[in-house]
C-alpha cells in the first residue's frame, strides 16, 4: 500500500483556513482531514456543515470528512452534499452501519468506518465488503494533544488481516514520527498529521512534514 498524508485542518489557524488549504496544496498532502464534532458524540464542537462545504469546494486537495456525531440520519446527507471525497462515521454511533455505508457510496464518496481505541474490531467480519477504508483512533476522539495509545497498534494489525491488503487504514491521534512507524509496521498507510508533526502554533511546519515523508517513505502525489 502507498503511504499517504492527511493534514488535520482543526490544528491549523481557524482564522485563516484559506491559508491552511494553500499550505496543504503547497506541501502536496494527499488529503485534508476535516473533523465534524457535534458536542454530543464527543464533547468538542468543530466545523459545521456549511464550513465543510466551503472548504471542500475551495480546496485543491481532496477532503476526507470524519464524522464524530450521534445523528447520522441528519449528518450524512449534509456531508454528501459537499465536495468531500471520503466520508467516515463511527461504528459506535449506530447499530445499522451497512445502511449508511451504502448511502455514502451511492452518494459517490469513498465510505469509511472509524473505530475508537476501546472498541473491538470483530464487527469488520460482517461489513468489510461495504467499506473502502478504516480510520483507527489512536487517542480518545474529541481533542488534539492527547497521548498516543500504544495498544491501538495491535488493533491495526487485526484490521489489516480482516480487510486485506488493498484498502486503506488511516490512523488519527498523536501521530508522530515514532508512533507512525509503529502504525505502519502493523499495517496503517494513511497518517493524519496534527500538532505532533504538521502544525506548530497553528502554522504549517514544512520541515517536519518533509522529515516525516522521508522517514515513512511517503511519496509526493
Amino acid at each position: 500500500m502507498t503511504n499517504k498524508l492527511s493534514l488535520s485542518i482543526m490544528c491549523a489557524d481557524q482564522l485563516n483556513l484559506k491559508g491552511a488549504l494553500e499550505d496543504a496544496a503547497r506541501i502536496q498532502a494527499n488529503f485534508i482531514h476535516a473533523d465534524i464534532m457535534d458536542g454530543n458524540f464527543v464533547q468538542n464542537i468543530t466545523l459545521g456543515f456549511d464550513q465543510l462545504r466551503m472548504l471542500a469546494e475551495t480546496s485543491s486537495v481532496p477532503v476526507d470528512a470524519h464524522l464524530m456525531v450521534s445523528n447520522l440520519d441528519m449528518a450524512i446527507p449534509l456531508v454528501l452534499d459537499t465536495s468531500c471525497s471520503h466520508v467516515c462515521f463511527h461504528i459506535e454511533a449506530t447499530p445499522t452501519p451497512i445502511r449508511y455505508l451504502r448511502q455514502i457510496r451511492q452518494g459517490g464518496k469513498k465510505a469509511g468506518i472509524a473505530i475508537n481505541p476501546h472498541a473491538s474490531v470483530d464487527f469488520l467480519h460482517h461489513i468489510h465488503q461495504y467499506i473502502d477504508y478504516v480510520l483507527v483512533m489512536t487517542v480518545e476522539p474529541g481533542f488534539a494533544g492527547q497521548k498516543f495509545l500504544e495498544h491501538t497498534a495491535d488493533k491495526i494489525k487485526q484490521i489489516r488481516e480482516l480487510i486485506g491488503p488493498d484498502k486503506d487504514i488511516m490512523v488519527d491521534g498523536n501521530i508522530s514520527m515514532d508512533s507512525a512507524q509503529l502504525c505502519r509496521q502493523y499495517g496503517a498507510n494513511v497518517f493524519v498529521l496534527g500538532t505532533s508533526v504538521a502544525y506548530s502554533k497553528q502554522q504549517i511546519n514544512e520541515e517536519q512534514v518533509q522529515k516525516f515523508r522521508e522517514k515513512l517513505d511517503v511519496p509526493v502525489p
